[in-house]
């Protein structure tokens, strides 16, 4: 069972992490990520999006397997398979950047861990689950805030100096796990997103979430500023107001719901394909045609190359709609 609405949400959260992925030298800041404490810019939106649709997408998931009549069992192994293909696929990914082995957590790692704890307490109660992923947030950010860093103290969150890098940097990164407390408000965010899917399912108000979204974004706020590269529940919280309003709005708009719908069926490969391919095949040929068109016509030829990149994916992710070709893991 397909969502429009879901499914056009995907495709804008591709069409921004295709744009911004692809920007050319000198394009204005908030197009791109926020400095330290400011991830209210445009590509600070694109990963809680992508988390958010995983999340928003479990009830429908689990909704066709109780169809197929899956055992409990075999639901089990199904996520640990998702799970596992989905942080191999990220390794891959990380190795090939890397230009060599390595074990090491990055987005697509991230991404399942995440949807491990959103579909793994999926099960709880709707009331439940939605008061155990605020506690989670706030359990985080209170570490953040609480846990003493050697040299340093208690309540020191600065990019250079707080408890979260200190734990990354001393315990986890000598294992390849740095970045693994990001788990934690991840899970709970793909936890709290099934709440929106199961009201998008059941075609009732999104709102009260929207309205969750913004009042604990707004209550954290003294705390903790929203920063992407350590999760903060502020950062995540009002993602989370953005994606709500995001889907209000594509709701209404059938024409550019229609237009976006095909570019979400397949958002892992709209992810992973393209990094790839710009790693390996096409680095060349991209680097000297973006840089071609700055040295032609300066910054108007890169937004050109960042429009003409786009529209080659998107035209792809069409056609592969169109033939009911779908990646899934």
């Amino acid at each position: 069972m397909r969502d429009t609405r879901l499914d056009a949400f995907r495709g804008l959260t591709v069409l921004l992490m295709l744009t911004v992925n692809n920007l050319p030298p000198g394009a204005p800041g908030w197009l791109g990520h926020g400095p330290f404490g400011q991830s209210y810019y445009l590509a600070d939106l694109v990963l809680p999006w992508y988390l958010f649709a995983m999340g928003a997408a479990i009830p429908y998931s689990r909704e066709g397997a109780r169809n197929k009549g899956l055992s409990p069992l075999l639901l089990e192994l199904r996520i640990l398979r998702r799970v596992g293909l989905l942080f191999l696929l990220g390794l891959g990914l990380t190795s090939l950047q890397a230009r060599r082995p390595v074990f090491a957590l990055d987005v697509l790692q991230l991404l399942a861990l995440a949807y491990w704890v959103g579909a793994w307490l999926y099960d709880l109660p709707p009331l439940r689950r939605t008061f155990l992923a605020l506690a989670l947030l706030s359990a985080y950010g209170a570490a953040i805030l609480l846990l003493p860093v050697p040299g340093i103290g208690a309540g020191v969150f600065r990019p250079d100096e707080n408890a979260i890098l200190h734990l990354n940097r001393t315990y986890l990164a000598p294992l390849g796990l740095r970045g693994l407390p990001s788990a934690i408000p991840t899970g709970a965010f793909v936890l709290l997103a099934t709440g929106v899917g199961e009201a998008l399912r059941a075609r009732r108000a999104l709102w009260p979430w929207g309205l969750l979204g913004l009042a604990g974004g707004l209550a954290f706020l003294p705390f903790l500023p929203p920063d992407k590269t350590y999760w903060t529940p502020t950062y995540l919280l009002l993602a989370l107001f953005a994606a709500v309003v995001a889907l209000e709005g594509l709701g209404r708009l059938t024409a550019l719901r229609r237009l976006l719908s095909p570019l979400g069926t397949n958002p892992l490969l709209a992810y992973a394909l393209p990094i790839a391919l710009k790693l390996t095949v096409l680095s060349g040929f991209l680097a000297a045609t973006q840089t071609f068109l700055l040295v032609r016509f300066g910054l108007p030829g890169g937004y050109l190359y960042t429009a003409g990149y786009v529209l080659v994916w998107s035209v792809i992710l069409w056609a592969l709609d169109r033939k009911g070709i779908y990646v899934r893991v």
